[in-house]
């Protein structure tokens, strides 16, 4: 039987962002973090001993791609995981409530969703301060209105269920069978949104440190090298900033990939 073409796009997925973990693991390790300056060997082209080149302080940029995927994935993984679940938590308690607090909850929603998330998070990182830190919270809370969204929609069909009903006539506490019962079956669909989300995360993480209010100097992270080398380029140093471009790519590609099989499993 012929291989779907969904099934393809899937493997792919998990090929290429099993490369990048394992390359963000084994990296650091086997060639450091890239973090020492050697003036000698600045803006070297790609070469067999520099297969990435120098940047304009002689720092291999292997090494520092590599070191930057360990911060730019683990940072991803954070943000996407704890809107997933604040998201959802609030939107099953949102629907299981209904009243003010459902309608509270989703005006504020409706307003943070006016924004884009990019957006949003640019506000909040730069009202907090240039940090990975304060970058990973604004990025965080501009996507819990996307969970909180889909998942009241979700739980609004299971709250009208006939067990959701004999816990309510038990006794059970609104709240309580909202985690219990509502949440737990109105996961599936956030769960594969937050493969989706991901991807954006890696591109929302670079964008804020390319602006300089992410992760900092001298740290490695991608969309950071890529403003220390966007100037280069037209000097002829193409690579300082192509191969950080090229690791942002692969991996929002393979969260990509990897959410849309799974969205087509739910149709």
């Amino acid at each position: 039987m012929p291989m779907g073409t969904g099934n393809v796009g899937m493997i792919a997925g998990c090929v290429i962002l099993g490369l990048l973990v394992l390359g963000a693991i084994l990296g650091p390790v086997l060639l450091g973090a890239g973090e020492v300056a050697n003036p000698a060997i600045t803006r070297m082209p790609p070469s067999l001993e520099h297969p990435f080149g120098t940047d304009a302080y002689g720092r291999d940029v292997l090494a520092r791609t590599l070191a930057a995927a360990r911060i730019d994935l683990l940072l991803a993984l954070a943000v996407t995981v704890c809107a997933l679940l604040i998201g959802s938590l609030l939107g099953a308690v949102s629907a299981a409530l209904g009243g003010t607090f459902d309608n509270i909850l989703m005006r504020i929603t409706d307003m943070m969703m006016a924004f884009p998330a990019f957006v949003l998070a640019l506000i909040i990182t730069a009202s907090l301060g240039n940090s990975a830190v304060y970058a990973a919270i604004g990025v965080t809370i501009a996507y819990i209105p996307q969970f909180i969204r889909l998942t009241r929609a979700q739980a609004l069909e299971v709250r009208s269920t006939d067990y959701v009903a004999s816990a309510k006539v038990s006794g059970t506490a609104t709240v309580t069978s909202a985690v219990q019962h509502i949440l737990p079956n109105s996961f599936r669909a956030p769960l594969v949104q937050a493969s989706l989300v991901a991807a954006w995360v890696i591109l929302d993480i670079a964008g804020l440190s390319f602006l300089g209010v992410g992760v900092q100097p001298p740290t490695a992270e991608w969309g950071a090298m890529i403003a220390e080398g966007s100037g280069d380029v037209l000097l002829g140093d193409w690579w300082i900033a192509f191969f950080p471009g090229l690791m942002i790519l692969l991996a929002a590609a393979s969260f990509q990939l990897i959410g849309d099989r799974l969205e087509g499993s739910l149709r």
